[in-house]
């Protein structure tokens, strides 16, 4: 039986669809430059070899396309993350310019994806400004507040990424799997404080040690902060929560003695 072209571009959208990339590919192959379907099977074509991390390939064939029509933008979007992926930061920065002239400003999504690109190629201040323009369209954009938050610590500017983790808190409500990532935000600000609030409001969320663990971090970050550590003058039970309010009180008072649980203490 003699199999169409027309079939083996089905059945490689069969493959494709199924995501086995490399058999899809072996169909996409066999048509022909002059096939009237060629330019249609190289999209594919291009996200086979992307998946499968073949980036010079997908690269080859992205240029090709670009050639007759050099504003497509899925195919500069593709190119940028080949670039990237070829650690061809140039390269990868002159694509990214050309995509954000072209690209309409309405999409937040778009926004981010660019923010994140130049985030990833170490242009912070351009990263900050598509996390503006993208929470411009939607203020209470998580994905775009959190990006925005890393690029202000790459950054090095603690009140920007405090600022982005208190709106995070206001838009994450009692979702305990999105306030564990806003914890670690304000850990890298410093912003002790915060954290003991924010362990103390997941206490009944938690069932196992997790809030333990979460104030084990915060008295350590206390202690490399400080460069002290609690010590007692006897055995006695003292809790992670309570040397923190300890250390706390040292670094609001600068009192580094007392008794705690009827045992004394010192913090040096």
């Amino acid at each position: 039986m003699v199999i169409t072209m027309d079939s083996k571009i089905n059945k490689g959208r069969i493959e494709f669809n199924d995501e086995n990339y490399e058999k899809a590919l072996s169909y996409f192959d066999t048509v022909a430059e002059d096939d009237e379907d060629y330019d249609y099977v190289l999209i594919f074509k291009i996200t086979c070899l992307m998946e499968l991390e073949r980036y010079d390939k997908a690269l080859f064939l992205i240029d090709s396309l670009l050639a007759e029509d050099d504003d497509d933008e899925l195919l500069l979007y593709e190119k940028i993350r080949c670039h990237i992926a070829l650690d061809e930061r140039s390269e990868a920065l002159a694509t990214l310019k050309k995509f954000e002239r072209i690209i309409p400003k309405d999409n937040k999504n778009v926004m981010l994806d660019i923010a994140r690109f130049y985030k990833f190629l170490g242009e912070f201040k351009s990263a900050l400004r598509f996390c503006n323009l993208a929470l411009s369209i939607d203020g209470d954009f998580e994905e775009a507040i959190y990006e925005k938050a890393l690029v202000a610590i790459a950054m090095g500017n603690d009140e920007i990424a405090d600022n982005c983790a208190n709106k995070l808190l206001d838009v994450a409500g009692d979702d305990k799997y999105k306030i564990i990532p806003i914890f670690m935000l304000k850990i890298n600000c410093g912003k002790l404080r915060d954290c003991v609030g924010i362990v103390d409001s997941l206490e009944d969320k938690f069932q196992d040690n997790t809030c333990n663990m979460l104030r084990i971090v915060i008295y350590n970050q206390l202690r490399e902060k400080l460069d002290v550590n609690v010590h007692l003058t006897d055995d006695a039970d003292l809790s992670v929560a309570e040397a923190i309010d300890l250390l706390l009180d040292y670094e609001q008072t600068g009192v580094k003695w007392g008794f705690v649980n009827d045992v004394g203490f010192i913090i040096m």
